[in-house]
């Protein structure tokens, strides 16, 4: 797609890996894209394409692809051996070895420790390289470069009689006619992707971007070996957009088992420590930054968030605990920010649903402190803010004193400078 919908900035291409057997789809490999590049890929280097793709496209196809479907992902050297992958949910993504990638003795040691932690790995573009041979025990899947290959059929026997031998699941990839399928069929290739079935298809969204000193506070954090839970939830609560990819992410994730999502606390509890580090740092160095309005509302939601934080320890009977109910206020203005209705905004977040009643202007539990926060914006001393907070048991002395602090909070999260 070369004009993408109004809004719109992020672009991934996603391609079918078929079934052999009955056609049915296998998985999806993704792929790097840009906006406005059509089905292109001007890719900046490796580890930036492989940075994006982790980062947003998971978060951009989430939504229409099947969970239970097999994701493949190229993998570079350099972000494996830095850790990024750590995140990822080793029973549904695919770690594909690059084709170029070095394969010394260091490379070996690396793909040994993630055999042993448990990651399902492919080998991509294979040709017969003897430079790979240290790995091919150590990788679950082949991916044979048919567009090379086809041209010797006789090398491409003796392959796959090879890795047939070891017991290697094949994948034909490139495959572009009739009888690229009828040789995969009579050597026993039970997947394939290429374009006789379909070229990669692009997937257009919004993704939101974190204020640029909430990442460098993130990055600060996250890096100290042993980083504080506490503080990086402190930092994630501060900015819309990563509440947002976080919670779209322990949502498709499956470690996620159907507790309802209702506090940025939860989530990191979800994903623990490890992939938590993996997670942030993905995001964060492959973020770009956000325009001056998606600025003005992150801030006013962070505000928001926080506020209603600070009134649940003066309120009679809080509708929930202080670290939950900012989430409301956090994503109050999502909609805004996506330039989408509400209901569209909050697909593919699983949240209290009392919340998201709140959210969608129906009745709920937490709809007076959304109608709070909204009144106190333009009117914090009219009639009917007063009303509210008089239900709450909150004074307006009180109110005042939130919403300081909360702006206070908000602005040292947003401050221009980086971190010490």
């Amino acid at each position: 797609m070369d004009t993408p919908p109004p809004g719109f900035n992020y672009a991934v291409a996603r391609q079918p890996i078929y079934r052999l057997a009955d056609g049915k789809v296998f998985g999806y490999e993704l792929l790097y894209r840009t906006i406005g590049s059509g089905n292109e890929a001007h890719i900046p280097s490796d580890e930036e394409a492989t940075l994006a793709v982790l980062a947003n496209g998971i978060l951009a196809i989430s939504q229409d692809v099947d969970p239970k479907k097999r994701l493949f992902i190229n993998f570079p050297r350099e972000i494996l051996e830095k850790g990024y992958h750590r995140f990822l949910d080793k029973e549904r993504f695919v770690i594909e070895v690059l084709e170029s990638v070095r394969c010394d003795s260091a490379f070996v040691c690396l793909i040994q420790e993630l055999k042993a932690d448990g990651y399902v790995l492919a080998l991509d573009d294979y040709v017969g390289d003897p430079a790979f041979d240290p790995i091919l025990p150590l990788v679950d899947c082949v991916k044979l470069d048919f567009l090379a290959l086809r041209g010797d059929m006789d090398r491409l026997h003796r392959i796959i009689a090879q890795l047939s031998g070891m017991g290697k699941r094949l994948l034909a990839e490139k495959v572009e006619t009739e009888a690229d399928i009828a040789l995969c069929l009579a050597e026993n290739i039970f997947l394939a992707q290429g374009f006789y079935y379909s070229r990669p298809q692009i997937v257009t969204t919004k993704i939101l971007d974190a204020n640029q000193a909430v990442k460098l506070n993130l990055l600060a954090e996250v890096s100290r070996p042993d980083f504080d839970v506490k503080k990086i939830q402190d930092i994630v609560s501060s900015d819309v957009s990563l509440t947002y990819k976080l919670l779209r992410y322990v949502n498709a994730a499956r470690f996620y088992r159907g507790q309802p999502v209702e506090s940025v606390d939860f989530a990191l509890k979800l994903l623990g420590r490890t992939a938590l580090a993996s997670w942030v740092s993905v995001n964060l160095l492959s973020s770009l930054g956000s325009t001056p309005r998606d600025r003005e509302l992150a801030f006013a939601s962070a505000v928001r968030g926080r506020f209603l934080a600070l009134l649940s320890q003066h309120q009679k009977k809080p509708c929930h605990a202080e670290v939950s109910i900012c989430l409301v206020g956090l994503l109050s203005l999502l909609d805004a920010i996506l330039g989408l209705p509400m209901d569209k905004a909050l697909e593919g977040i699983t949240i209290d649903s009392g919340m998201r009643q709140a959210l969608l202007g129906l009745p709920s539990v937490n709809a007076p402190c959304l109608a709070l926060v909204r009144e106190y914006d333009t009117a914090p001393h009219g009639p009917t803010t007063n009303a509210i907070l008089h239900a709450m048991g909150v004074t307006p002395a009180q109110a005042s004193a939130a919403s300081l602090e909360a702006m206070t909070w908000a602005a040292e999260m947003f401050r221009a400078e980086a971190p010490s």
